[in-house]
């Protein structure tokens, strides 16, 4: 073969790896904006769900559990955002449960912790914050995965304070587990909290593109994440780079309790691992075999004696 041939093959070669590595970038930037935007949640289906235990039941408090409840305004940054407080019996006052929902989620996903902290007499606050429902939406209309939301969780301490509160048990699932990182990372208010609970816990923005990708079998798309988030900064001006809050979570000196399924198609459960392993005491990682956030439904009982004993467990 002549060297011009040669030659003619190997610039096509690199042409085809370019246009690869463009497309995979092109495609994990299109993921990344239709999810931030919420535009990917906009066309799900909402089948009626009758079990309150299970993600994507919608109903108030009353109509899921027959419990009492009432409806707060929290001030957050961007105006007020609505929340549920559920009181508990034999409630000293003193301490209080706040729950944090994921990406395209709504306050009914504390549903599964709500049976244990109520019978335990811990009051829980149910949360909206900027993009929900109800709840301002913000500026550039993108979720943020904790770097902005972070202001509205603020919002439901500087509540709880004003209610003579002066203990939080906060709860977090999905990109929850985001905005309570960089909470924990960012605001005066953190030193209230003592314990944590997170469920499939999104703690490396990063890591759950790739995972997302790798699942989705895109070529190249380790290279092509890793363009797509300056391309994403770019184009929206929002670096998710400095989405990643497990050293929030590492610093944190309470008691940490973490679900999640082995099988979870969107966070990868290696980020819980990885957190357990640097954090060392004081840490419960339960491994279960469901996909993202169903940990309560694959492995019911594990997930009531495990949320039981880090409730007890709990500094007086």
């Amino acid at each position: 073969m002549s060297s011009r041939w040669i030659r003619r093959l190997l610039t096509a070669a690199a042409l085809l790896a370019l246009l690869a590595v463009l497309g995979s970038a092109w495609f994990a930037h299109r993921l990344m904006v239709e999810v931030l935007t919420g535009r990917a949640f906009s066309a799900l289906a909402q089948p009626e769900i009758d079990d309150p235990l299970k993600i994507g039941y919608r109903g108030d408090p009353g109509r899921a559990f027959g419990m009492a409840w009432q409806g707060v305004e929290l001030e957050t940054p961007l105006g007020p955002a609505p929340a549920w407080l559920i009181p508990a019996p034999g409630a000293d006052g003193k301490r209080l449960a706040i729950f944090v929902h994921g990406i395209g989620g709504a306050r009914e996903d504390g549903y599964p912790f709500l049976p244990q902290l109520h019978q335990a007499g811990l009051p829980v606050l149910l949360i909206t914050y900027r993009n929900d429902a109800g709840a301002p939406p913000a500026p550039d209309g993108l979720h943020a995965f904790g770097l902005t939301e972070w202001r509205d969780l603020e919002a439901a301490y500087d509540w709880a304070k004003s209610q003579g509160y002066d203990s939080v048990l906060l709860v977090a699932a999905s990109m929850g587990g985001s905005i309570a990182g960089q909470f924990l990372a960012r605001s005066d208010r953190a030193r209230m909290t003592a314990g944590v609970v997170l469920d499939a816990p999104a703690l490396d923005f990063p890591a759950t593109l790739r995972h997302i990708t790798r699942r989705m079998a895109l070529p190249l798309g380790g290279i092509g994440t890793a363009l797509a988030l300056p391309a994403f900064g770019f184009s929206h001006g929002l670096d998710l780079s400095q989405a990643r809050v497990t050293n929030a979570f590492i610093a944190f000196k309470g008691p940490l309790l973490i679900f999640h399924g082995e099988a979870d198609r969107i966070v990868p459960p290696e980020t819980s691992k990885a957190l357990l392993a640097a954090r060392g005491g004081d840490t419960v990682l339960v491994l279960t075999p469901g996909d993202h956030l169903q940990s309560r439904d694959t492995a019911p009982e594990r997930f009531r004696t495990a949320l039981t004993k880090l409730i007890a467990a709990l500094p007086r």
